[in-house]
């Protein structure tokens, strides 16, 4: 088992791209027939609708995944994004994708968003699409995006977070008897940490960012764990063997424990952004 988000996306970026599609992130469904790369596309153009992007505007992708959001948001707009990930996988697939699309204003390169070595002040926009919760000092994270940005540049994100505030003692003792189940969440998404909304809030205020919004959209993302496995299960019974059965059992797993955290309340959906002043 992984024990570090980069080793983790290494491993299975391949077979989540045969469950998930080409996003790796939940989607935005507006009714209960939409489709799964629907409702994903839908969650970019969510995010990107609290931005002013324009064909001049310099994006950076903390956590870009395989491309396909940055490519999306060059599609739409025209601008240049750079996405960064440790996964040396993802970066390898975004940069083929980028090729093959001829796409001169969308790269992509090794790093980590808490260390980011890009210059101060070249970017209008960071985004962070369901990358947060892996990086487990949000202070450096924010603190790095702040740093990158323009006077007047925005910071907007999305991401699982804890909904549900639990007292210390009922904390400590939910996670003791859901101890398996929590096990089971690291082995399907790798190591994480779920701050509330109002943390991330905090923690944006505190790394110089103001006009911090926050949305609630549990609602809108609540059937795509159970759509992850659907595809899991059928690419078990179609293509049994193209991976370890054992590795998409632990998949179906996770979605499945997902899907009960987000349903009793523990787990949520928000989307946030920031303005650097």
């Amino acid at each position: 088992m992984a024990v570090d988000s980069a080793t983790h996306y290494d491993e299975i970026t391949d077979a989540w791209k045969e469950f998930m599609g080409d996003n790796f992130h939940f989607g935005y469904f507006s009714g209960p027939e939409t489709e799964l790369s629907e409702a994903a596309e839908a969650m970019i153009d969510k995010m990107a609708e609290w931005c002013d992007i324009t064909a001049d505007t310099r994006v950076l992708d903390v956590g870009c995944g395989i491309g396909t959001p940055a490519f999306r948001l060059h599609e739409k707009y025209g601008c240049f994004v750079e996405g960064i990930s440790n996964s040396e996988r993802g970066v390898r697939l975004a940069e083929e994708g980028a090729r093959e699309r001829g796409y001169d204003k969308v790269r992509f390169r090794v790093a980590d968003g808490m260390d980011n070595g890009c210059p101060d002040r070249s970017f209008d926009l960071v985004w962070i699409l369901e990358a947060a919760h892996l990086m487990l000092d949000k202070r450096k994270l924010f603190y790095e995006c702040h740093r990158v940005l323009r006077d007047g540049g925005t910071l907007v994100m999305c991401d699982i977070m804890q909904r549900k505030l639990l007292s210390p003692h009922r904390g400590l003792f939910f996670f003791l008897t859901h101890l398996g189940e929590y096990y089971k969440l690291l082995k399907a998404w790798g190591p994480g940490q779920l701050p509330t909304m109002g943390a991330y809030a905090d923690r944006l205020v505190e790394a110089g960012f103001r006009e911090v919004t926050v949305l609630d959209v549990t609602e809108k993302v609540l059937p795509t764990p159970m759509r992850w496995r659907d595809n899991a299960l059928r690419f078990l019974d179609e293509k049994r063997g193209a991976f370890p059965e054992k590795k998409v059992r632990d998949f179906v797993a996770g979605c499945e424990i997902l899907d009960s955290f987000f349903r009793n309340g523990l787990f949520g959906y928000g989307m946030i952004k920031a303005v650097k002043p």
